[in-house]
């Protein structure tokens, strides 16, 4: 097994690109998808979605795609902005394809809004993200552990920053229930948690 660093140095075959900040897995398979990016010399809002195919190796300060920084330019970005016009309401805005609420706070008639472009049915992961049991917060997820032979996650890590001081936690990811985005959600109990056994994760 190996593990997938966040918020670490990306590396394109021109040079550095900025740095990880989320990996996208579908929650079925549980396979990354894709990578996000983020570099202040990119346009836009600075990030872009990266498919996993275009990793050449990881370790655990760097990785390194088999691209070069021109063709992260032309990616997707990961951050979108809409713009909402007023309704004759003055309430309800109109978007290209569907309806949302909010407010102009300016006089232009217009309020921009930002997203996250995460493809339809995949969940997007961040370190910091609240780990929870059917009981109790439990910690913050850290990094993910990736079996590199299947290419599909295997376990979240926390390595700090929970209820069990300096103990790793490896918890396996058949144990999460769902993410709502802002929190994992786990089918175990806190009891339960604790009672993980070792589980064997080298840095790479």
């Amino acid at each position: 097994m190996t593990n997938i660093p966040i918020n670490t140095q990306v590396e394109c075959t021109d040079g550095s690109c900025g740095k990880s900040t989320q990996v996208i897995l579908n929650p079925v398979n549980h396979k990354v998808t894709h990578l996000v990016i983020e570099d202040r010399h990119l346009s836009d809002s600075h990030t872009r979605l990266v498919p996993v195919g275009q990793v050449a190796s990881v370790t655990q300060d760097k990785i390194t795609l088999n691209c070069t920084k021109a063709e992260v330019e032309k990616m997707p970005s990961f951050i979108v902005t809409n713009f909402v016009q007023e309704s004759p309401s003055g309430k309800a805005y109109q978007t290209l394809d569907s309806y949302t609420y909010a407010y102009v706070i300016n006089d232009t008639g217009y309020d921009e809004f930002q997203e996250e472009n995460i493809p339809d049915g995949e969940l997007a992961l961040y370190p910091g993200m609240h780990i929870k049991s059917d009981d109790d917060k439990v910690g913050k997820l850290d990094e993910l552990v990736l079996d590199p032979e299947r290419g599909d996650i295997t376990h979240l890590l926390m390595r700090e920053g929970h209820l069990w001081g300096k103990k790793v936690v490896a918890i396996p990811v058949s144990q999460v229930e769902f993410c709502d985005g802002d929190n994992i959600y786990l089918k175990l109990d806190k009891t339960a948690v604790k009672a993980l056994p070792a589980v064997a994760v080298k840095k790479p």
